[in-house]
């Protein structure tokens, strides 16, 4: 609003009257020599500095008007830019991948992967198919949150000149004690199986994995979090798959597996870094199978040292079980664990006894079992654990960082019941009943994502090339190095 208009000229005048009351009677009676034209001049003047000031004083109100509207439209610029900040995704980049989100993280997309070029070389054994680079694994991982509780993972794989999904499916985790997940992934059961790819110490799980699922279709209900993250448990109906298979995809019959897992870390929260890296548990299978596909056995070399014989299929009960551990203690680990596959199989077909053919359809139980056992330490001082080494200087040589280095050695084994041979499932000519793996290595970690390893593994086998009259003859053993040198960048 604006100011009042001062008054005019009688104001000048009452002003004039109480300067002559109160100045001293020299002022007085030099103001009232002035002539009349003087105090006329005098007036006119004091009117322009009054009017004057009143124009300064518009000008203030007006310039106050202005600056609020400025301050206005800056806070109504803020709020905006608070707004859009709060709805603007989020982007990112690091050596766990690349991904975007929402500002509230219920939204979010990443892309992950995993390449592994590996150089194979046979130094004796059977080895068919000679030595040779290949791609061991290239899978681009696309993985994500929906409305906050939703996972999603999609991850195909064209790796060993083959197109095969590895997993595909989605998770709700709205209830941190009864996780939900359903489609394809890793059967809740061996452990070195559900140990991420990128961690793993060699190019090649060990023999163990002969008689162990990999991945499977179905639903599972999980948690990691039970106790304070003591305890984690699996339980899974699915399809049921040959061991050690990740290209099943479907079901030909109406027998299903029920998996089951318990893992227990207890000393987890420990204040004694002595216990901390202790862990155990149990894992169990157990489901009825008519006409699926039959497990083959394979060496570190991917060479078949056991098949069945033309003719057998499953028929009826299948139980595997699984105790296992792993204990790590700064730059020590310790993985170990023991299998057992029992299957009921049937023979239709023609085998020879003696010299005479004869036509037999045979319903039998086996049980083939292995075990694991391994060793790693980290030489550069980083800890060992069950999610790889993470160098603590990564490689630099311009600055004198070499990244991180562990060596490896483990022992595995997988023997087949000889029921198999006795009873004409196997032939004793082509398949060996036993396998025993020694596997060392030396890994370097360059940094979180490049990984290059160098192993050389031997199996011994008992049976398998024929017979003399004297005594079976084993097949030859295998020695193998494979190099792989390894990108990956996945955020888990």
């Amino acid at each position: 609003m604006r100011r009042a208009q001062l008054p005019g000229l009688p104001l000048v005048w009452v002003l004039a009257v109480l300067a002559w009351a109160i100045l001293p009677a020299p002022a007085a009676r030099a103001q009232a020599t002035l002539t009349a034209a003087q105090k006329d001049h005098e007036i006119a003047d004091l009117k322009n500095e009054i009017k004057l000031l009143e124009q300064r004083v518009d000008a203030m109100e007006q310039l106050d008007q202005k600056v609020k509207v400025i301050d206005r439209k800056l806070e109504v610029q803020a709020e905006t830019a608070q707004v859009k900040a709060q709805s603007a995704p989020i982007i990112n980049a690091d050596d766990k991948g690349f991904w975007f989100a929402s500002p509230d993280g219920n939204y979010k997309v990443q892309f992950g992967g995993i390449v592994q070029a590996d150089g194979r070389f046979f130094t004796t054994g059977n080895d068919s198919t000679g030595s040779t680079f290949y791609l061991n694994r290239a899978r681009p991982i696309l993985t994500g949150t929906l409305w906050k509780y939703y996972d999603f993972n999609f991850t195909p794989d064209f790796g060993q000149g083959k197109v095969v999904l590895q997993d595909a499916y989605i998770n709700d985790h709205m209830f941190d004690d009864a996780n939900i997940q359903v489609g394809k992934y890793k059967a809740p059961f061996d452990l070195e199986r559900l140990q991420v790819d990128r961690y793993l110490e060699y190019s090649q799980r060990s023999e163990i994995q002969n008689l162990v699922p990999n991945r499977d279709i179905g639903a599972e209900l999980f948690s990691n979090t039970l106790f304070d993250n003591r305890l984690t448990y699996q339980v899974a109906l699915m399809n049921g798959v040959p061991n050690n298979t990740a290209s099943v995809d479907g079901d030909n019959n109406d027998g299903k597996d029920f998996v089951g897992r318990l893992f227990a870390t207890p000393f987890v929260n420990s204040d004694n870094d002595w216990l901390t890296g202790f862990g155990a548990g149990f894992a169990a299978t157990y489901g009825d199978e008519f006409n699926n596909t039959i497990s083959t056995y394979k060496t570190y070399g991917q060479q078949t040292w056991f098949t069945y014989n033309k003719g057998v299929t499953a028929s009826g009960m299948r139980f595997r079980y699984e105790p296992q551990l792993y204990y790590y203690h700064r730059q020590f680990g310790l993985m170990a664990a023991f299998a057992s596959d029992r299957h009921a199989l049937n023979l239709n077909g023609i085998v020879t006894r003696g010299k005479t053919p004869v036509y037999v359809n045979n319903y039998s139980t086996f049980t083939d079992t292995g075990y694991l056992a391994q060793l790693s330490y980290v030489l550069t001082g980083e800890d060992a654990t069950f999610r790889g080494v993470t160098p603590r200087h990564p490689f630099d040589p311009t600055h004198g960082s070499w990244g991180a280095f562990d060596v490896v050695a483990r022992i595995s084994n997988v023997a087949v019941d000889s029921g198999v041979f006795k009873l004409g499932y196997a032939n004793a000519n082509v398949s060996a009943n036993n396998a025993t793996e020694y596997a060392f290595g030396i890994n370097w970690y360059l940094n979180n994502n490049v990984k290059w390893q160098i192993d050389y593994a031997r199996t011994f086998f008992n049976g398998g090339a024929g017979s003399s009259p004297k005594f079976p003859q084993d097949r030859p053993d295998e020695g193998v190095f494979e190099t792989q040198l390894q990108i990956s960048f996945e955020r888990k």
